[in-house]
């Protein structure tokens, strides 16, 4: 989904960016802890819209495909729409919800960085501002920063470099230091720091 400008409206004057590297699993813990503290959060697949009042609302970040968004319709109770030439409602990127790219196995056994993206304007929307706050703060509970930069895939790749610029999830990390599992961002090889 990108962000597109409603008539009138304002570019977000802040925003926030994390890049994840989550398995399925590790989704569905971070997802469980946003609808505990959260309550009414609904996930929002990338997909065209029925209408402009039906986002399509899923139960998964896995059954939203590629790209889903994480929206809070207590904090924006009707989404903005765009309407392309063809008739095809879709729905904002970010603004009123933080979009995710989630973390895929494109091929088997590596796993291709994913990111949160956030953008909003802090002084107009403060309760966004809170939200985004709040959403990034339990994604680092349940993951960790703790990577170093490899020279290639595996266990016996060298270590180049500490890299602190991403979140590992639990099961990621840990089918990463059993080799079952290679991280990747782009060119880059990424693997946990053993404990």
């Amino acid at each position: 989904m990108s962000h597109f400008l409603i008539k009138g409206e304002k570019m977000p004057s802040s925003g926030r960016q994390i890049h994840l590297l989550l398995f399925p699993e590790d989704e569905g813990q971070v997802l469980q802890a946003i609808q505990e503290k959260f309550s009414e959060v609904k996930l929002v697949a990338n997909v065209p819209w029925v209408d402009e009042r039906t986002p399509p609302v899923r139960d998964s970040a896995g059954n939203c495909g590629t790209i889903a968004t994480i929206w809070n319709p207590i904090l924006h109770p009707r989404l903005p729409v765009g309407v392309g030439p063809n008739g095809i409602i879709t729905g904002p990127g970010v603004g009123p919800v933080v979009q995710w790219v989630r973390s895929l196995e494109k091929n088997i056994g590596i796993l291709e960085c994913g990111r949160w993206a956030a953008g909003f304007n802090k002084e107009r929307d403060p309760e966004m501002a809170y939200f985004v706050e709040s959403l990034w703060r339990l994604l680092n509970r349940f993951t960790s920063n703790r990577m170093v930069r490899t020279r290639g895939a595996g266990l016996d790749a060298p270590a180049v470099a500490p890299e602190r610029r991403f979140r590992v999830g639990e099961m990621a990390a840990e089918r990463a230091l059993q080799g079952a599992l290679t991280l990747r961002a782009g060119a880059m090889y990424l693997r946990p720091d053993a404990p």
